[in-house]
C-alpha cells in the first residue's frame, strides 16, 4: 500500500511539474508560417554564417562572364578615393553578427559581453562594441547582421570621395567633404576607417540593438547623419515601395544612390488537414509511434506539423514518418523526416519531406512520431479528446507493431503542400553599382558576397579600389501571385524560393542647375554650307558634369551633347544652308536633369555682309545674270 502511495505521489509530482515547465515556457512558437504567431511577422533583413568552402563553391556556380561595356551604365570612379566606382565594403568581419532562433523559434543562448537579447526581434544583437560575443546555444545559428549599415556606408563613402578634393589620396589627411569623417584611423579615407564607418552607421541604425536592420531605421539614421554633418541642405534621401527596374535604372543613371531591400520567399505551404486542439499529451514511444490517420484532399504532401512538448531541457531526435497503411515490420513509410529539438512548452513543431510524397485524394494515410536514440521518455504528443477530426484518428503503439484505435481521440497536426504563393522568410540590403536595360542586368556591391571578384580576406574590401560589382539577371514580374512586385533576380544566392525586389532607399544630392552659359563664340559671319566652330563653357555649382544644347537659329537643335567636366569647354561644329541673319544660344544640363538659362544669343549672318552701296540692285543683277560678275559673287557669297 506504501509504496502504491508513493507511485500515486510520484505520478501527481510528474503532472505537476510538466504543467509548471509549460507555464514557465517561452511562448508557443512555430516554424509554420502560416500559424499566425508573433514569431513570423519578424522580417529580418540579415544573412547565414556559411563556411569558406561553401561560399568558394557558390562563388564558382554564380559567377558570370559576361560584356561589362554593352549596354552598361556604370557608376562613375573618382581616382581621389572611389577609383572602382562604387565601393564594396564586406560585413562579413570582426563578429558582425546577431544570434537568431532554428527551427523551434526559441532563443536558448544567453547573452554575453554587452550583447543584447530582443524580445521584440527574438534574436541576440552584439551590442554597442558591434562584436557578437554570445555563443549559439541549441539550434541557435548566428548571422551576418551588417548588410544595411554597410550598404549605406557604400553610398556615403562614394559621394564622400565625388564632392572630396578631387587630387586626393588616401593618408593625406585631407578632410574636404564632412559626409564621411576619420573615424579614428587617422584619414577619413584610409582603409582602416571604413570598418568604423561601418560601426558608426550600425548604431546609429540600432543594428546593434535590435540585431537587424529595419528599412525605417535606416531612413532615420540617414536624415539624422546629414543634419549632424550639416548636410540636410546637400542631400536628401527618399525611399520608395515595389520600384520598378525603369524607375532603378533612372536613378542609378542620374546618378543617385540606389540601396534595394530585397525580400527572401519561399513557396508558402498551405495547410491541407488539421486537428489543432488539445486537451492532454501522451509519451512518444522508442518504436515505430503513435500514429495519427488523415484523409488528403490534395495530391501531395511537402510537410507535417506536431504539437510536441518535454519535461527536460535535453536534446532529442524526433522521427516523423508517412503510411499508406497502418505499419508492420515488412512495410516501408512512404516518407522519413527527422529533427533534433529541445523539448519545451507545446509547440508547433515542422517536419519536411524532400522529395515531396505522392498522395492519393480520399485514401487514408497514417502519420507517425516517435523519438529517436533515447532511454527516457522526454518528448510528448498534444491530442485532443474527444474526437473532433472527421477524416482519421489517434492510434497509440503498444506493444511494438501493435496499434491500439482511439476512436475518441486526435492528435495535433497539420499536412501541408507547396502553393505558388510566396511567404517572407528574410532579406537583405544592396548597394546598386550598375545597370543593363538592354540585356536586362543589375550589377550589386553585395555585402555578403563577392562573386565576380572571390576573395578569402573579407577586410581586403575595406580598400575600395578592390570591389566585386556582382551581376545578377533581372526577371520583370513577380513570380509570386499572392505579391504584386515589379521584378525579381531569379539567380541570386539566397537559400529561398524567390528573391524579390522591394524597396529601394535613394539617396540625392540637393540638385542646382548648371549656370548660364557664357555666351557662344565663334564666326559672326559666313558662307553657307561651310562648318564654322563655335564654343561655350559653364560650371555647375554641384560639380556635377553637363550637357549642352545649342539652338543654331534657323530651327534646328543640337539635341544634349555631353556629359562634359563642369568648367570644360565645349566647342561644336554647325552650318547654315540657307542665306539669313541667326541668333546662336546654348543651354546646359547635369546630370542630374536640372536644366540652365539659355546664354546670350550670338548674332551672324551667312552670307558676309558687306557695306555695298545699292546692294539691292547688285542682288538683282545677280540673280538676273547668274554666271556674270564671279568676283563680286565670290565675295558676297552667292
Amino acid at each position: 500500500m506504501e509504496r502504491n502511495n508513493l507511485r500515486k505521489k510520484a505520478i501527481v509530482f510528474a503532472i505537476v511539474s510538466v504543467f509548471i515547465l509549460i507555464a514557465l515556457a517561452p511562448a508557443i512558437s512555430s516554424t509554420d508560417n502560416t500559424n499566425g504567431n508573433n514569431q513570423q511577422n519578424i522580417l529580418r533583413n540579415n544573412q547565414p554564417i556559411l563556411s569558406p568552402g561553401e561560399i568558394e563553391l557558390k562563388q564558382k556556380e554564380l559567377y558570370r562572364s559576361v560584356d561589362l561595356v554593352r549596354g552598361w551604365y556604370w557608376k562613375p570612379s573618382y581616382p581621389n578615393y572611389a577609383p572602382s566606382g562604387m565601393p564594396d565594403f564586406d560585413e562579413k568581419q570582426d563578429q558582425w553578427k546577431a544570434i537568431e532562433p532554428g527551427p523551434d523559434g526559441i532563443i536558448q543562448s544567453l547573452p554575453a559581453g554587452d550583447d543584447i537579447f530582443n524580445p521584440t526581434e527574438n534574436c541576440i544583437a552584439p551590442g554597442l562594441d558591434c562584436t557578437l560575443q554570445t555563443v549559439p546555444a541549441g539550434d541557435d545559428v548566428a548571422v551576418w547582421a551588417f548588410c544595411g549599415p554597410v550598404a549605406v556606408a557604400n553610398c556615403f563613402w562614394w559621394f564622400d570621395s565625388k564632392y572630396a578634393t578631387p587630387t586626393g589620396t588616401p593618408g593625406d589627411g585631407e578632410d574636404n567633404f564632412a559626409l564621411v569623417a576619420d573615424y579614428g584611423a587617422g584619414d577619413d579615407h584610409s582603409k582602416a576607417n571604413a570598418p568604423l564607418l561601418i560601426q558608426n552607421l550600425a548604431k546609429a541604425m540600432q543594428t546593434t540593438s535590435k540585431g537587424t536592420t529595419y528599412i525605417a531605421d535606416m531612413q532615420n539614421a540617414i536624415h539624422q547623419w546629414f543634419i549632424d554633418t550639416g548636410l540636410n541642405n546637400k542631400f536628401v534621401e527618399n525611399t520608395y515601395d515595389k520600384p520598378t527596374f525603369q524607375f532603378i535604372e533612372n536613378e542609378i543613371e542620374r546618378s543617385q544612390d540606389v540601396i534595394l531591400l530585397i525580400g527572401y520567399y519561399n513557396r508558402a505551404k498551405v495547410v491541407d488537414q488539421q486537428q489543432t486542439q488539445w486537451t492532454t499529451w501522451i509519451d512518444l514511444p522508442h518504436m515505430t509511434g503513435h500514429l495519427q490517420s488523415f484523409t488528403p484532399s490534395v495530391n501531395v504532401l511537402d510537410a507535417v506539423q506536431v504539437l510536441l512538448s518535454g519535461n527536460y531541457q535535453t536534446p532529442t531526435t524526433v522521427k516523423v514518418c508517412i503510411w499508406n497503411q497502418i505499419p508492420n515490420p515488412g512495410l516501408n513509410p512512404l516518407g522519413i523526416s527527422q529533427m533534433t529539438i529541445i523539448p519545451g512548452g507545446p509547440t508547433w513543431y515542422q517536419f519536411h519531406f524532400d522529395p515531396s510524397i505522392s498522395l492519393t485524394p480520399g485514401a487514408v494515410y497514417y502519420i507517425s512520431v516517435d523519438e529517436v536514440g533515447s532511454s527516457v521518455y522526454n518528448i510528448h504528443w498534444h491530442y485532443y479528446t474527444p474526437d473532433i477530426y472527421a477524416g482519421g484518428m489517434a492510434f497509440l503503439e503498444a506493444p511494438p507493431w501493435v496499434f491500439t484505435p482511439q476512436p475518441d481521440k486526435d492528435f495535433a497536426f497539420k499536412t501541408e503542400y507547396y502553393s505558388n504563393n510566396g511567404v517572407r522568410v528574410g532579406g537583405h540590403f544592396l548597394t546598386c553599382a550598375g545597370v543593363n536595360s538592354q540585356d536586362l542586368k543589375i550589377a550589386v556591391s553585395d555585402p555578403c558576397w563577392d562573386i565576380q571578384n572571390p576573395t578569402q580576406d573579407y577586410t581586403k574590401h575595406n580598400d575600395p579600389q578592390y570591389v566585386s560589382h556582382d551581376i545578377h539577371n533581372v526577371t520583370i514580374g513577380c513570380p509570386c501571385p499572392n505579391l504584386d512586385y515589379k521584378w525579381w533576380l531569379p539567380d541570386f544566392p539566397a537559400e529561398c524560393d524567390y528573391t524579390i525586389v522591394e524597396q529601394t532607399v535613394v539617396i540625392c544630392p540637393v540638385n542646382n542647375p548648371p549656370n548660364k552659359p557664357v555666351k557662344p563664340s565663334g564666326t559672326n559671319s559666313g558662307k553657307i554650307n561651310v562648318e564654322y566652330t563655335y564654343t561655350t563653357s559653364t560650371t555647375d555649382p554641384d560639380g556635377d558634369q553637363v550637357y549642352y544644347n545649342w539652338s543654331w537659329g534657323d530651327g534646328t537643335y543640337s539635341g544634349w551633347i555631353g556629359p562634359n567636366a563642369s568648367g570644360a569647354t565645349e566647342s561644336i561644329k554647325h552650318k547654315w544652308s540657307v542665306k539669313g541673319s541667326y541668333q546662336i544660344k546654348v543651354k546646359a544640363k547635369d546630370t542630374n536633369g536640372a536644366e540652365s538659362p539659355w546664354s546670350d544669343p550670338l548674332p551672324i549672318r551667312m552670307p558676309t555682309s558687306y557695306n555695298i552701296p545699292m546692294l539691292w540692285l547688285w542682288e538683282r543683277l545677280l540673280e538676273r545674270f547668274p554666271h556674270a560678275f564671279p568676283i563680286l559673287r565670290l565675295l558676297m557669297g552667292y
